[in-house]
């Protein structure tokens, strides 16, 4: 557990994040015959279930926000 800033200590070092990491870019394909067939509005609401999971679940202290879109290519 980090030790607070107080007396004698100073605070953790905080620096912005560089470019390179603020954006996570991906795909994702399936063979699952149901899920290949879901509508971009299917999967935009399963990556806005887990956009919910990173503002509220355990990892929420190491997210200032987050967006998540669905495109087909």
């Amino acid at each position: 557990m980090p030790v607070p800033p107080g007396p004698g200590r100073a605070g953790p070092k905080i620096t912005p994040v560089p470019d390179p990491h603020l954006t996570i870019s991906g795909s994702l394909s399936t063979t699952n015959v149901i899920m290949a067939s879901w509508s971009n509005a299917m999967w935009q609401s399963v990556v806005n279930r887990a956009i919910r999971m990173l503002a509220f679940g355990p990892f929420r202290r190491h997210f200032f926000s987050a967006t998540a879109t669905v495109g087909r290519n």
